[in-house]
């Protein structure tokens, strides 16, 4: 099975399942925390936005242009705090999501087979080749996905869920 036939399908969707998400919500809704260590929906999605923009992008196209290139690591957690996510409007960091996604993936629909062994030196990480970076970007979406999907389910049904919390990568 062709490794990038799935990867970028999959990578391609987080946008509009992010969007989903959170479609209809307020703003109130959408600052929402049922903890203090928890993101909201408008967190997530600006911290998707961040990590796809400063992380992930930016290691594609460093591991595609280099050799053995080092690849940064991204501070989701000091990013929010810093930037504040929660007073920020969440369009702008869904459009800029969809525009860093869609290049991305333009990218890598350009890829060959041999480009998935593409070395690099990942901080926090070691040794990964490009294949292993796309993983790691899938698992990232999903987990932030299904913090989504948790949000809303709580909002939509005013329970209090139990939240998985999830590192920046």
């Amino acid at each position: 099975m062709d490794f990038l036939a799935d990867a970028i399908p999959t990578l391609s969707a987080a946008p509009e399942l992010a969007e989903d998400l959170m479609r209809r919500l307020t703003d109130e809704q959408l600052s929402w925390k049922p903890g203090p260590d928890v993101f909201s929906v408008r967190e997530n999605v600006w911290h998707l936005r961040d990590v796809d923009v400063e992380g992930y992008a930016h290691r594609i196209r460093l591991v595609l242009d280099e050799e053995y290139p080092t690849l940064p690591d991204v501070d989701g957690r000091r990013l929010a705090r810093e930037r504040n996510y929660n007073a920020q409007p969440v369009q702008p960091a869904l459009d800029d999501l969809r525009r860093s996604r869609a290049a991305s993936m333009k990218r890598l629909q350009g890829c060959s087979i041999q480009d998935l062994d593409r070395k690099a030196e990942m901080q926090g990480v070691g040794t990964i080749d490009l294949r292993r970076l796309l993983e790691l970007w899938m698992e990232h979406d999903a987990g932030h996905i299904r913090d989504l999907a948790e949000l809303r389910r709580a909002i939509d049904t005013g329970t209090g869920p139990s939240f998985v919390k999830h590192q920046a990568a």
